[in-house]
Protein backbone atom coordinates (compact mmCIF):
# COMPACT_ATOMS: atom_id res chain seq x y z
CA UNK A 1 0.00 0.00 0.00
CA UNK A 2 1.06 3.50 -0.92
CA UNK A 3 1.46 6.21 1.89
CA UNK A 4 -1.77 6.53 3.00
CA UNK A 5 -3.42 10.11 3.21
CA UNK A 6 -6.15 9.10 5.59
CA UNK A 7 -5.92 6.70 8.42
CA UNK A 8 -9.50 5.76 9.98
CA UNK A 9 -9.10 4.78 13.55
CA UNK A 10 -11.40 2.30 15.04
CA UNK A 11 -12.06 0.99 18.53
CA UNK A 12 -14.58 -2.03 19.11
CA UNK A 13 -16.08 -3.83 22.20
CA UNK A 14 -18.02 -6.67 22.26
CA UNK A 15 -19.51 -5.48 18.68
CA UNK A 16 -19.85 -8.64 16.78
CA UNK A 17 -23.08 -8.08 14.91
CA UNK A 18 -21.99 -4.32 13.52
CA UNK A 19 -18.20 -5.32 12.91
CA UNK A 20 -19.40 -5.91 8.58
CA UNK A 21 -21.98 -3.10 8.73
CA UNK A 22 -18.38 -0.44 10.16
CA UNK A 23 -15.96 -1.86 8.08
CA UNK A 24 -18.13 -2.25 4.63
CA UNK A 25 -19.04 1.72 5.40
CA UNK A 26 -14.99 2.90 5.58
CA UNK A 27 -14.21 0.35 2.38
CA UNK A 28 -16.79 1.69 0.09
CA UNK A 29 -15.26 5.39 0.29
CA UNK A 30 -14.30 6.47 -2.99
CA UNK A 31 -11.69 8.65 -2.69
CA UNK A 32 -8.53 9.17 -5.11
CA UNK A 33 -6.18 8.57 -2.19
CA UNK A 34 -4.85 5.51 -0.38
CA UNK A 35 -6.71 5.04 3.43
CA UNK A 36 -5.91 3.23 6.04
CA UNK A 37 -8.04 1.30 8.65
CA UNK A 38 -6.62 0.71 11.75
CA UNK A 39 -8.46 -1.27 14.41
CA UNK A 40 -8.26 -1.48 18.08
CA UNK A 41 -10.26 -3.87 20.57
CA UNK A 42 -10.09 -3.81 24.16
CA UNK A 43 -10.68 -7.32 24.34
CA UNK A 44 -13.32 -8.83 23.23
CA UNK A 45 -15.20 -12.15 23.96
CA UNK A 46 -18.19 -12.63 21.42
CA UNK A 47 -16.31 -12.80 18.30
CA UNK A 48 -15.39 -9.32 17.79
CA UNK A 49 -11.78 -10.01 17.37
CA UNK A 50 -12.12 -12.79 14.63
CA UNK A 51 -14.30 -10.91 12.50
CA UNK A 52 -11.97 -8.32 12.75
CA UNK A 53 -8.89 -10.66 11.54
CA UNK A 54 -11.13 -11.82 8.50
CA UNK A 55 -11.41 -8.22 7.48
CA UNK A 56 -7.45 -7.71 7.98
CA UNK A 57 -6.84 -11.25 6.08
CA UNK A 58 -9.28 -10.28 3.41
CA UNK A 59 -7.81 -6.85 2.84
CA UNK A 60 -3.93 -6.83 4.19
CA UNK A 61 -2.89 -3.57 2.57
CA UNK A 62 -5.79 -1.09 3.85
CA UNK A 63 -6.74 -3.34 7.27
CA UNK A 64 -5.04 -3.66 10.45
CA UNK A 65 -5.74 -4.86 13.77
CA UNK A 66 -4.55 -4.53 17.27
CA UNK A 67 -5.99 -6.07 19.96
CA UNK A 68 -5.57 -5.19 24.03
CA UNK A 69 -4.96 -7.35 26.63
CA UNK A 70 -7.96 -7.79 29.33
CA UNK A 71 -8.76 -10.60 32.41
CA UNK A 72 -10.93 -12.84 31.13
CA UNK A 73 -14.77 -11.60 32.47
CA UNK A 74 -13.58 -8.60 33.77
CA UNK A 75 -15.70 -5.78 33.64
CA UNK A 76 -14.49 -1.86 33.63
CA UNK A 77 -16.83 0.87 34.65
CA UNK A 78 -16.74 4.66 35.32
CA UNK A 79 -13.33 5.89 35.12
CA UNK A 80 -11.74 2.58 34.24
CA UNK A 81 -14.04 2.28 31.29
CA UNK A 82 -12.86 6.00 30.54
CA UNK A 83 -9.25 4.93 30.42
CA UNK A 84 -9.35 2.21 28.62
CA UNK A 85 -11.31 4.19 25.60
CA UNK A 86 -8.19 6.56 26.01
CA UNK A 87 -5.24 3.78 25.68
CA UNK A 88 -7.05 2.49 22.58
CA UNK A 89 -7.78 5.81 21.00
CA UNK A 90 -3.92 6.63 22.00
CA UNK A 91 -3.03 3.35 20.22
CA UNK A 92 -4.48 3.97 17.45
CA UNK A 93 -3.22 7.50 16.56
CA UNK A 94 0.45 6.38 17.30
CA UNK A 95 -0.33 3.95 14.95
CA UNK A 96 -1.34 6.47 12.29
CA UNK A 97 0.73 7.21 9.09
CA UNK A 98 -1.75 9.24 7.41
CA UNK A 99 -1.86 12.86 6.91
CA UNK A 100 -5.86 13.52 8.27
CA UNK A 101 -6.86 10.87 11.03
CA UNK A 102 -10.88 10.19 11.50
CA UNK A 103 -11.84 8.74 14.40
CA UNK A 104 -15.14 6.04 14.65
CA UNK A 105 -16.60 3.65 17.22
CA UNK A 106 -17.37 0.79 16.12
CA UNK A 107 -20.64 0.82 15.65
CA UNK A 108 -21.44 3.36 13.87
CA UNK A 109 -20.85 3.97 10.48
CA UNK A 110 -20.53 6.08 7.01
CA UNK A 111 -23.32 7.06 5.11
CA UNK A 112 -21.81 8.77 2.42
CA UNK A 113 -19.25 7.29 0.36
CA UNK A 114 -17.57 10.34 -0.59
CA UNK A 115 -17.20 12.02 2.65
CA UNK A 116 -13.44 11.07 3.21
CA UNK A 117 -12.80 13.05 -0.38
CA UNK A 118 -14.99 16.05 0.48
CA UNK A 119 -13.33 16.36 3.99
CA UNK A 120 -9.72 16.12 2.44
CA UNK A 121 -10.23 18.28 0.10
CA UNK A 122 -11.16 21.31 2.44
CA UNK A 123 -7.93 20.42 4.36
CA UNK A 124 -6.18 19.73 1.11
CA UNK A 125 -7.40 23.58 -0.08
CA UNK A 126 -6.28 24.91 3.27
CA UNK A 127 -2.33 25.51 2.94
CA UNK A 128 -1.84 28.13 5.41
CA UNK A 129 -3.30 25.63 7.96
CA UNK A 130 -6.12 27.96 9.04
CA UNK A 131 -8.28 24.55 10.31
CA UNK A 132 -6.80 21.66 12.17
CA UNK A 133 -9.87 19.59 11.15
CA UNK A 134 -12.83 19.89 9.42
CA UNK A 135 -16.18 18.04 10.70
CA UNK A 136 -19.70 17.44 9.25
CA UNK A 137 -23.30 17.03 10.91
CA UNK A 138 -24.08 13.26 11.47
CA UNK A 139 -27.52 11.55 12.69
CA UNK A 140 -28.88 9.75 15.10
CA UNK A 141 -30.01 6.45 13.84
CA UNK A 142 -32.02 4.01 15.82
CA UNK A 143 -31.67 0.65 14.27
CA UNK A 144 -35.35 -1.01 15.57
CA UNK A 145 -36.96 1.54 13.39
CA UNK A 146 -34.81 2.64 10.99
CA UNK A 147 -35.61 6.51 12.22
CA UNK A 148 -32.95 8.69 12.01
CA UNK A 149 -32.68 12.43 13.51
CA UNK A 150 -29.65 14.91 12.74
CA UNK A 151 -27.12 15.50 15.90
CA UNK A 152 -26.79 19.32 15.54
CA UNK A 153 -29.47 21.95 14.71
CA UNK A 154 -28.98 22.99 11.48
CA UNK A 155 -26.45 25.02 10.32
CA UNK A 156 -24.72 26.09 7.22
CA UNK A 157 -21.17 25.18 5.54
CA UNK A 158 -19.00 27.82 7.81
CA UNK A 159 -15.30 28.60 8.96
CA UNK A 160 -14.98 29.39 12.78
CA UNK A 161 -11.59 29.90 14.99
CA UNK A 162 -11.08 27.14 17.81
CA UNK A 163 -12.53 29.73 20.30
CA UNK A 164 -15.55 30.29 18.18
CA UNK A 165 -16.11 26.49 18.14
CA UNK A 166 -15.31 25.59 21.46
CA UNK A 167 -17.58 28.32 22.40
CA UNK A 168 -21.19 27.04 20.77
CA UNK A 169 -20.43 23.91 18.25
CA UNK A 170 -20.44 20.30 18.78
CA UNK A 171 -19.13 18.15 16.30
CA UNK A 172 -19.54 14.39 17.37
CA UNK A 173 -15.54 12.66 16.97
CA UNK A 174 -17.00 10.22 14.36
CA UNK A 175 -17.24 13.26 11.86
CA UNK A 176 -14.26 15.01 12.38
CA UNK A 177 -11.27 14.72 9.93
CA UNK A 178 -8.32 15.51 11.67
CA UNK A 179 -5.45 16.94 10.73
CA UNK A 180 -2.74 14.56 12.02
CA UNK A 181 -0.34 16.41 14.42
CA UNK A 182 1.72 13.44 15.42
CA UNK A 183 3.42 13.75 12.29
CA UNK A 184 4.98 16.89 13.31
CA UNK A 185 6.09 15.51 16.37
CA UNK A 186 2.70 17.09 18.62
CA UNK A 187 1.29 14.53 20.92
CA UNK A 188 -1.67 15.57 22.15
CA UNK A 189 -2.09 12.80 24.46
CA UNK A 190 0.61 13.99 26.55
CA UNK A 191 -2.11 16.37 28.80
CA UNK A 192 -3.43 12.74 30.74
CA UNK A 193 -6.78 14.46 30.36
CA UNK A 194 -9.36 11.59 29.82
CA UNK A 195 -9.80 11.94 26.45
CA UNK A 196 -14.06 11.59 25.68
CA UNK A 197 -15.25 13.16 22.64
CA UNK A 198 -15.37 16.94 23.41
CA UNK A 199 -11.64 16.99 24.86
CA UNK A 200 -10.52 14.50 22.36
CA UNK A 201 -11.03 17.51 19.84
CA UNK A 202 -10.00 19.78 22.30
CA UNK A 203 -6.48 18.28 22.03
CA UNK A 204 -6.41 19.39 18.19
CA UNK A 205 -7.83 23.16 18.91
CA UNK A 206 -4.43 25.29 20.23
CA UNK A 207 -3.10 23.94 15.82
CA UNK A 208 -6.35 25.45 14.32
CA UNK A 209 -9.87 26.06 13.69
CA UNK A 210 -12.69 24.52 12.47
CA UNK A 211 -14.43 24.08 8.80
CA UNK A 212 -18.21 22.84 9.32
CA UNK A 213 -19.89 21.20 6.72
CA UNK A 214 -23.75 20.90 7.36
CA UNK A 215 -24.07 16.90 5.54
CA UNK A 216 -24.88 14.17 7.61
CA UNK A 217 -22.46 11.93 6.57
CA UNK A 218 -22.48 9.15 9.16
CA UNK A 219 -25.27 7.14 11.26
CA UNK A 220 -24.27 7.20 15.61
CA UNK A 221 -26.31 4.06 16.80
CA UNK A 222 -28.23 4.66 19.99
CA UNK A 223 -27.53 1.08 22.02
CA UNK A 224 -28.61 0.76 25.79
CA UNK A 225 -24.77 -0.41 26.84
CA UNK A 226 -22.84 1.97 25.18
CA UNK A 227 -20.62 3.88 27.38
CA UNK A 228 -22.66 6.97 26.91
CA UNK A 229 -25.85 5.31 28.31
CA UNK A 230 -24.39 3.81 31.23
CA UNK A 231 -23.67 6.66 32.95
CA UNK A 232 -26.84 8.59 34.33
CA UNK A 233 -27.86 12.27 32.73
CA UNK A 234 -26.32 13.39 36.06
CA UNK A 235 -22.98 11.90 35.82
CA UNK A 236 -22.81 12.81 31.85
CA UNK A 237 -23.57 16.83 33.06
CA UNK A 238 -20.69 16.06 35.18
CA UNK A 239 -17.83 14.82 32.95
CA UNK A 240 -19.02 18.02 30.53
CA UNK A 241 -18.67 20.40 33.54
CA UNK A 242 -15.29 19.24 34.66
CA UNK A 243 -14.00 20.02 31.14
CA UNK A 244 -13.53 23.40 32.15
CA UNK A 245 -10.91 22.74 34.12
CA UNK A 246 -9.57 20.00 32.10
CA UNK A 247 -9.03 22.18 29.21
CA UNK A 248 -6.39 24.21 30.94
CA UNK A 249 -3.94 21.41 31.06
CA UNK A 250 -3.84 21.65 27.60
CA UNK A 251 -4.29 25.24 26.89
CA UNK A 252 -5.01 28.27 28.99
CA UNK A 253 -6.05 30.46 26.05
CA UNK A 254 -9.92 29.01 26.07
CA UNK A 255 -11.24 29.76 29.26
CA UNK A 256 -13.94 32.21 28.05
CA UNK A 257 -14.93 29.93 25.39
CA UNK A 258 -14.92 27.39 28.25
CA UNK A 259 -17.30 29.30 30.10
CA UNK A 260 -19.95 29.90 27.57
CA UNK A 261 -19.79 26.01 26.27
CA UNK A 262 -20.15 24.64 30.34
CA UNK A 263 -22.74 26.66 31.59
CA UNK A 264 -25.09 24.78 30.15
CA UNK A 265 -24.65 21.82 32.39
CA UNK A 266 -23.61 24.25 34.96
CA UNK A 267 -26.68 25.42 35.43
CA UNK A 268 -28.25 21.67 35.21
CA UNK A 269 -26.16 20.71 38.46
CA UNK A 270 -26.80 23.82 40.23
CA UNK A 271 -30.19 23.41 40.11
CA UNK A 272 -30.18 20.28 41.25
CA UNK A 273 -27.75 20.79 44.20
CA UNK A 274 -29.84 19.47 47.13
CA UNK A 275 -31.03 16.42 45.89
CA UNK A 276 -29.23 13.70 47.77
CA UNK A 277 -29.90 11.03 45.13
CA UNK A 278 -27.88 13.13 42.81
CA UNK A 279 -24.83 14.10 45.60
CA UNK A 280 -24.57 9.81 45.65
CA UNK A 281 -24.18 9.83 41.97
CA UNK A 282 -21.18 12.10 41.79
CA UNK A 283 -19.14 10.24 44.13
CA UNK A 284 -17.86 8.26 41.30
CA UNK A 285 -16.49 11.09 39.64
CA UNK A 286 -15.18 13.10 42.98
CA UNK A 287 -11.37 11.62 42.08
CA UNK A 288 -11.53 13.55 38.84
CA UNK A 289 -12.62 16.27 40.54
CA UNK A 290 -9.94 16.24 42.73
CA UNK A 291 -7.51 15.91 40.61
CA UNK A 292 -8.23 19.20 38.48
CA UNK A 293 -8.92 20.92 41.32
CA UNK A 294 -12.38 21.87 40.24
CA UNK A 295 -13.27 23.42 43.32
CA UNK A 296 -16.83 25.16 42.18
CA UNK A 297 -17.66 22.24 40.60
CA UNK A 298 -17.18 19.80 43.69
CA UNK A 299 -19.30 22.53 45.70
CA UNK A 300 -22.03 21.73 43.70
CA UNK A 301 -22.48 18.37 43.35
CA UNK A 302 -21.51 17.61 46.54
CA UNK A 303 -23.35 19.98 48.20
CA UNK A 304 -24.89 17.78 50.45
CA UNK A 305 -21.74 16.71 52.14
CA UNK A 306 -20.19 20.19 52.15
CA UNK A 307 -19.97 22.40 55.25
CA UNK A 308 -21.96 25.45 56.25
CA UNK A 309 -19.29 27.97 54.94
CA UNK A 310 -19.04 25.87 51.48
CA UNK A 311 -22.16 25.55 50.80
CA UNK A 312 -22.56 29.63 51.86
CA UNK A 313 -19.87 30.25 49.29
CA UNK A 314 -21.71 27.82 46.67
CA UNK A 315 -24.89 30.18 46.64
CA UNK A 316 -22.80 33.21 46.26
CA UNK A 317 -20.42 32.27 43.42
CA UNK A 318 -22.32 30.32 40.95
CA UNK A 319 -24.74 33.42 39.93
CA UNK A 320 -21.53 35.26 39.98
CA UNK A 321 -20.10 32.95 37.44
CA UNK A 322 -23.22 32.54 35.52
CA UNK A 323 -23.11 36.74 35.18
CA UNK A 324 -19.65 36.11 34.22
CA UNK A 325 -20.32 33.77 31.29
CA UNK A 326 -23.09 35.96 30.08
CA UNK A 327 -20.79 38.67 29.40
CA UNK A 328 -18.23 36.60 27.90
CA UNK A 329 -20.92 35.30 25.33
CA UNK A 330 -21.84 38.66 24.02
CA UNK A 331 -17.94 39.20 23.53
CA UNK A 332 -17.17 35.63 22.51
CA UNK A 333 -20.00 35.51 19.90
CA UNK A 334 -19.15 38.03 17.09
CA UNK A 335 -21.70 39.05 14.75
CA UNK A 336 -20.68 35.76 12.62
CA UNK A 337 -21.40 33.74 15.35
CA UNK A 338 -24.79 35.27 16.27
CA UNK A 339 -25.65 35.32 12.51
CA UNK A 340 -25.56 31.75 12.58
CA UNK A 341 -27.19 30.77 15.46
CA UNK A 342 -30.13 33.21 14.54
CA UNK A 343 -30.03 31.70 10.89
CA UNK A 344 -30.25 28.04 12.39
CA UNK A 345 -32.84 28.77 15.09
CA UNK A 346 -35.40 30.41 11.98
CA UNK A 347 -34.76 26.75 9.90
CA UNK A 348 -36.08 25.21 12.92
CA UNK A 349 -39.35 27.33 13.40
CA UNK A 350 -39.20 26.69 9.64
CA UNK A 351 -39.16 23.22 10.00
CA UNK A 352 -41.19 22.67 13.06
Amino acid sequence: MKQPKVSVLISFYNLAPYVDQTLESVLAQKTDFPVEILCADDGSDDGTIEKLRAWEQKYPDSVRVFVMDRVPGAKYEANERIQRMNAIRGRLFYEAKGEYVCYLDGDDFYTDEHKLQKQADILDADTEHQYVGCGHNGCYYWESTGRTEPIEKPLRACSLTAKEYWSFLYIHTNALMLRNVGLQGIDPYTSGVQIIDNMLTFQFLPYGGIYYLPDCMFNYRQMEGSTYHRRSVYQNYILNALMLYQQAVICKGFFASGLVRTVFEYGELFAARRNPQLTREAQTYMDNIRRYHAGRLRRIVNYNNESLPARLWCEIENPVWFFLTRVCRHFIWKPKVRALLEESRRKQEQNA
